[in-house]
């Protein structure tokens, strides 16, 4: 019997084993009763132990649930106690009613579609085939909140087709619901679920975003409830504390510190970049008739694309190669003014992945790619052949 299906709550039970043995999975038991949610429908497995053993793993086979122990169970009495993480178990619970409310109003305030929804140890997320504005997302969180301050029931129902005629809330059609565990939070929701979930939206206590990623189908909405949000915001604060402190800014202040400091980093990195482009001009050489060929120890593709522009402006009948070393592999970009009828740029390249091991490709008048350091100067010989 799945007594979790019906009581949330219970954190301890005395049971009968029915089965044990060893499988390709490793030692396991089958209990005649469970309080042990054995994961699903985007929650977690609970974390327990059965007769002080841990469960490394739980396996949901046609007939029974295999609970994998640590140990092997060969000593096991017949009767065992069960004992679940309560801390682990409750702040599920607070996550998984807070999705339900979370969900129903983005659904009734903006009409939009849910899907992938998945509560993890650290993340909780949903998406959503929308893109909501700033303000609706905040409209969406305030509403949440208060229908957690309001104090509704959450019930666990099993109705049967006579007592789902009496409902009016539905978010899916009633025939879908026949037979099935429900969710009912009072007045508001009710849904098919199976996972575990608190009395009342008090016990949520609050909920927030901890971050919106957009993708071209909607949204991905992430976020915390309960005690996770409170730690989470705690956790915040004494990093906001670290920071003050460091900085000799008021929390007021530092949005404006870090935009300045972020400038300030963005032009050092324009000026190191364009000293890169530089540096490579002014140390290329033409290693052969019309073969220019210039190296850097530190530059990134965009740099080897601006030096190479501006050293086939100085030599326009030659090929042109910027490179630089990047741990054991040399990293190049090869351009010129004027197409080779004979061997375009990028089927030289292609000629060189397969003669030295690299990679990359391009069009007939410029490309990129790499090859191991260890080949440079057979191919440096090969590009002026």
């Amino acid at each position: 019997m799945k007594l979790y299906e019906k009581d949330s709550y219970l954190t301890t039970l005395k049971t009968t084993i029915t089965q044990q043995g060893t499988d390709e999975y490793g030692n396991f038991v089958s209990l005649k009763d469970s309080i042990i949610y054995p994961g699903g429908g985007g929650q977690p497995a609970d974390r327990a132990w059965i007769q002080a053993i841990p469960v490394t793993k739980i396996q949901k086979n046609e007939n029974d649930v295999r609970y994998y122990l640590k140990e092997a169970p060969n000593n096991l009495p017949q009767q065992v106690d069960i004992q679940i993480d309560w801390a682990q178990r409750f702040d599920l619970m607070q996550q998984h009613t807070g999705q339900h409310i979370l969900a129903r109003v983005c659904e009734d305030l903006f009409q939009v579609r849910i899907s992938k929804e998945q509560i993890t140890l650290t993340d909780s997320f949903f998406e959503i085939d929308t893109k909501l504005s700033p303000t609706q997302l905040q409209t969406a969180i305030a509403r949440s909140n208060e229908i957690i301050r309001a104090h509704k029931s959450v019930f666990i129902l099993f109705p049967t087709e006579e007592q789902l005629k009496k409902e009016t809330l539905f978010t899916t059609p009633p025939k879908y619901f026949a037979g099935l565990r429900l969710i009912k939070i009072a007045d508001f929701d009710l849904i098919g679920c199976g996972g575990t979930h608190v009395q009342n939206t008090a016990e949520v206590q609050g909920i927030a975003f901890t971050q919106i990623k957009e993708h071209k189908k909607g949204m991905t909405l992430h976020f915390t409830c309960g005690n996770r949000l409170f730690q989470q915001f705690e956790s915040n604060q004494k990093q906001l504390a670290t920071l003050t402190k460091a900085t000799q800014v008021p929390i007021t202040g530092l949005t404006a510190f870090f935009k300045e400091q972020q400038e300030k980093i963005d032009t050092y990195q324009q000026r190191l970049a364009a000293y890169q482009v530089q540096t490579l001009i002014t140390t290329a050489k033409e290693i052969a008739p019309n073969f220019v060929y210039s190296e850097a120890t530190t530059a990134n593709v965009k740099e080897l694309q601006q030096a190479a522009r501006k050293l086939a402006e100085i030599y326009p009948l030659a090929l042109i190669c910027t490179a630089t070393k990047s741990d054991d592999t040399l990293r190049y970009h090869l351009t010129c003014l004027k197409e080779n009828s004979k061997l375009p740029i990028g089927q030289l390249i292609k000629l060189s992945n397969q003669k030295f091991g690299g990679r990359g490709g391009g069009s007939a008048l410029k490309g990129d790619g790499t090859l191991p350091y260890s080949q440079k100067e057979a191919w440096l010989h090969f590009l002026q052949d």
